[in-house]
């Protein structure tokens, strides 16, 4: 077994998983805003808000790094590099279509903000944040459970 073609296969999990606490720590944010109130809650607003912008940054990261490790290993082991960095699994076509939806779901998270700083009503878009939310959490956990079966096929 090549260890660093190993190293550079397992670095796209290692930080997906990374990922996936964030993702999970971001989405608990609807149980807190129930609980907190004032400043604090004003506060924990913000940071979502931010983690939110940032968390999309990150996604396409860690994104980036697994197409470059699959171009990383193309190239080590001889293969054409253009089939390599094409999805052959569900996993890997998810990525990309889950950005979009997680780019979506932050546009939204925008519209929101920018909604209740103008003073306009922004229930109605905090709420279809909030649902998107739920199915791409959803989508999230589905997509990293494939990628733990996928890391069998490809090691």
């Amino acid at each position: 077994m090549d260890l660093v073609r190993t190293t550079v296969l397992l670095l796209h999990p290692a930080l997906a998983t990374a990922l996936l606490f964030w993702i999970w720590r971001q989405y608990s944010w609807r149980k807190q805003s129930f609980e907190l109130k004032g400043d604090e809650r004003a506060m924990a607003l913000s940071k979502h808000e931010k983690n939110g912008d940032r968390l999309i940054w990150a996604s396409a990261g860690v994104i980036l790094i697994a197409f470059a490790s699959r171009a990383i290993v193309a190239l080590r082991d001889d293969e054409d590099l253009l089939s390599s960095l094409v999805p052959g699994s569900l996993h890997g076509y998810m990525g990309p279509v889950g950005f979009a939806l997680l780019y979506i779901l932050a546009r939204m998270g925008r519209k929101a903000r920018e909604a209740r700083l103008e003073g306009r009503q922004f229930r109605h878009i905090a709420t279809k944040h909030g649902r998107a939310a739920d199915l791409i959490v959803v989508l999230v956990f589905i997509h990293a459970f494939l990628g733990f079966l996928y890391i069998f096929a490809i090691l």
